[in-house]
C-alpha cells in the first residue's frame, strides 16, 4: 500500500508539472500573437560582470541577432557565454526591458536551438510592477538540437498587465571548457 501511494504521489507530481510548462510537446490551443521574432532589431541585453548587484557574477557574454539558425525568418538571438569551469557561477541572464500589457497571455512559447553537447538548465522570468516582482515560470533542462518550450503564464495574471522584464536564465552545474551559445527565436504568446 505504502509503495502505491508513494508510485501515485510521483505520478501526480509528474503529470502537474507537466500541465504547466513542456518541452517539445502540443502548442497550446488559443490565438497566438508573435511578441519578438528578432526580424525588427534586438532589444536584448545579457547580464555581465556588473550584475554582481543583485547577486553572483554572470557568465553571459553576449546578445546578439543571428543568422546562424532561425526557427522562423532570418534571425534569431543568439546568446553567448564564457567557460564554464569548476569554480564558475555556471549562471547567465539575457533580458528584455520594456513595459509590456501581457493581459489575456495564458502562455508563452519559445523556440530555443543548442548547437552543445551539452545540457543547460534554463529558467523564463518575468517581473512585473514597479516593484520587479520576480516570477519564476518554469525550469526545464535544453539538451542539444531544436526544441519548442511551452510556460504557463496565467499563474501569473493578476501582474500581466505590467511586466517590465522578461528574462532568459541559464543555471547549470555541468563544467564546459570553451565560450558557447545558445539561440532562442520565435517567442509568442497563446491568448
Amino acid at each position: 500500500m505504502k509503495k502505491l501511494v508513494i508510485f501515485l504521489s510521483i505520478l501526480m507530481l509528474s503529470f502537474s508539472s507537466f500541465g504547466f510548462a513542456q518541452v517539445d510537446g502540443k502548442i497550446p490551443d488559443g490565438a497566438s500573437l508573435l511578441f519578438d521574432g528578432f526580424e525588427k532589431g534586438n532589444y536584448w541585453i545579457w547580464a555581465g560582470f556588473d550584475w554582481d548587484q543583485y547577486g553572483s557574477v554572470k557568465i553571459s557574454t553576449g546578445a546578439d541577432l543571428s543568422n546562424e539558425w532561425a526557427s522562423e525568418g532570418a534571425y534569431s538571438l543568439k546568446m553567448s557565454m564564457d567557460v564554464m569551469d569548476k569554480d564558475s557561477t555556471k549562471s547567465a541572464i539575457w533580458f528584455y526591458d520594456g513595459t509590456n500589457d501581457l493581459s489575456g497571455a495564458k502562455y508563452m512559447t519559445m523556440d530555443f536551438y543548442n548547437p552543445e553537447n551539452y545540457v543547460y538548465t534554463i529558467t523564463v522570468v518575468i517581473q512585473a510592477t514597479n516593484s520587479w516582482k520576480w516570477c519564476s515560470l518554469q525550469t526545464y533542462d535544453l539538451p542539444r538540437g531544436k526544441h519548442t518550450m511551452v510556460f504557463d503564464v496565467s499563474k501569473y495574471a493578476d501582474y500581466l498587465h505590467d511586466v517590465r522584464r522578461i528574462a532568459i536564465y541559464n543555471n547549470s552545474k555541468q563544467v564546459l571548457m570553451h565560450e558557447s551559445h545558445i539561440y532562442v527565436d520565435n517567442i509568442r504568446l497563446i491568448r
